[in-house]
């Protein structure tokens, strides 16, 4: 059986972030519970002052696990693993190299986009296509794995560089 190693590291890349914001979200439990419990056992004879630092040291922990740019992780984690098992299974699924990339061009980009990339993207994408029906059925080789990755990320570096968080 062929492995596909770019869209196995793209599963783990998504598998890590998500094992990141649940662990984050766990740990946001815990302190919520800590500070109830905090605040229980003063029973409401705690000075004012004392709940506020508790409320202070909470809100200060709960930032500092930064669950946004978790969140932000996950979600490129996820796009970019939907882009690459998209774009295999096209290529795996149409013979026809122009077909495939229209195809992809249509996934991932949008129209302004195209008007000042489509060769460079269209370049990047034939490349795509030939390198992952030779590894696919040919020769699984760590050349032909070589060349998928690096066609891939050429299509990934103008994503990148259109502002796309990939």
């Amino acid at each position: 059986m062929r492995r596909h190693h770019l869209i196995e590291e793209a599963k783990a890349e998504l598998d890590v972030a998500y094992d990141a914001v649940k662990q984050a979200e766990t740990e946001l439990m815990s302190l919520e519970f800590d500070y109830n419990e905090r605040v229980k056992q003063a029973n409401g004879t705690a000075d004012p002052d004392y709940l506020a630092t508790l409320m202070r040291e909470k809100e200060q922990n709960q930032q500092n696990l930064d669950l946004e740019s978790l969140y932000e992780l996950q979600q490129s984690a996820t796009q970019r693993f939907a882009l690459v098992s998209a774009s295999f299974g096209i290529v795996g699924s149409i013979k026809d190299p122009h077909m495939t990339v229209d195809l992809i061009v249509r996934l991932l980009f949008q129209e302004d986009e195209l008007r000042r990339n489509r060769v460079a993207i269209e370049r990047h994408l034939r490349a795509f296509h030939k390198s992952l029906r030779a590894y696919t059925l040919e020769d699984s080789s760590a050349d032909n794995d070589a060349e998928v990755r690096g066609s891939w990320a050429a299509i990934e570096d103008i994503l990148r560089s259109l502002g796309r968080q990939i």
